[in-house]
């Protein structure tokens, strides 16, 4: 049993077409997948450090062979962990209807347990994006977290930078106007804590595992604006992740980090996602940053699935619905 402190690594696993159609290209749909180089990458690079991980997946993604078979390549990890990323990855779930919202969590829930032979029991919100009712459908399936708060204080400055790269128009510019929450995002725990719930007249307890933010300053640490730090300085980037988990570990944050696959991908592997955060790096100096970064991560922390992180949570009986945030 590891002395180390407990924290967690997952992965969006957002396929270009996501991000295409984010930034409003009318082509998003005839976009080619890069699920087969970057998971590989992934695979390699977790492999090597032996971490665990658990990805969030796209329904809409499991109806493709080759990228099915490119999924399957974190079957050669020691340990992975399927959790449920909607359907069709729109970022705005807080506008759907309760119908749409039931289609969008559970026929990616059908599909992984199709594809995959495991029953998620995580969910992350697109765009963290989880209105009262996607608690509801998770807590009557049985789930055991989700994923989906990020308690950050750059909420607005992170709309307003997406407002300004894309080109969406009408209504889902509307709706991506709400994304991310305002300041008071950063009022939500910033450590796992247990939601209750009224669900068909009945309380239910589902635990909630944010996506970590630097305590007190609540700025983000999660890889894809670290490299983006890095893009800059990567000697300011290593001291910025290094104070981060230093001051995790002094405050008692259990460091829920999270991945994106263009994190391995470089400035050489795909000019469409030049406007991604990072992705003016080389493909050698990510791979070498991001090697750097899990490498510490690992030294430092007894890294768990968000399955594992959630058993072992409920076991220790450490979490309560309104702990102390930093």
């Amino acid at each position: 049993m590891s002395n180390k402190p407990v924290g967690s690594l997952s992965i969006d696993l957002d396929n270009k077409w996501a991000y295409l159609r984010a930034a409003g290209n009318a082509d998003w749909e005839t976009a080619s997948s890069y699920l087969p180089m970057a998971t590989q990458r992934i695979v390699d690079l977790l492999g090597e450090l032996n971490l665990p991980l658990t990805v969030f997946l796209v329904g809409r993604d499991l109806d493709d062979e080759s990228d099915v078979d490119a999924i399957h390549h974190f079957d050669q990890l020691g340990q992975w962990e399927p959790a449920n990323h909607s359907l069709n990855h729109l970022p705005w779930m807080h506008t759907m209807s309760d119908s749409e919202i039931q289609s969008e969590i559970m026929t990616t829930h059908d599909r992984i347990f199709s594809r995959f032979g495991t029953r998620p029991v995580g969910f992350r919100g697109p765009g963290f994006s989880c209105p009262t009712e996607v608690l509801r459908v998770l807590i009557r399936n049985d789930y055991s977290y989700d994923a989906s708060i990020f308690p950050t204080s750059m909420a607005p400055v992170a709309r307003a930078v997406f407002l300004a790269r894309t080109n969406l128009q009408g209504e889902e510019r509307e709706k991506a106007k709400k994304l991310y929450g305002g300041f008071d995002a950063m009022r939500n725990p910033n450590r796992p804590f247990v939601r209750q719930e009224q669900v068909d007249g009945q309380t239910h307890r589902l635990r909630e595992i944010p996506v970590s933010t630097l305590p007190f300053l609540r700025t983000p640490i999660h890889f894809s604006y670290v490299t983006f730090l890095a893009t800059f300085s990567v000697t300011l980037a290593k001291l910025y992740f290094a104070s981060a988990l230093n001051l995790c570990r002094l405050t008692g944050t259990a460091p829920s980090l999270l991945l994106h696959p263009p994190d391995f991908l470089g400035c050489e592997d795909d000019a469409d996602m030049a406007y991604f955060p990072g992705m003016k790096m080389s493909r050698d100096a990510k791979l070498s940053f991001m090697r750097w970064a899990l490498s510490k991560f690992a030294n430092e922390f007894n890294v768990l699935t968000m399955r594992e992180q959630t058993e072992t949570l409920a076991m220790a009986q450490t979490a309560t619905p309104q702990p102390a945030t930093t």
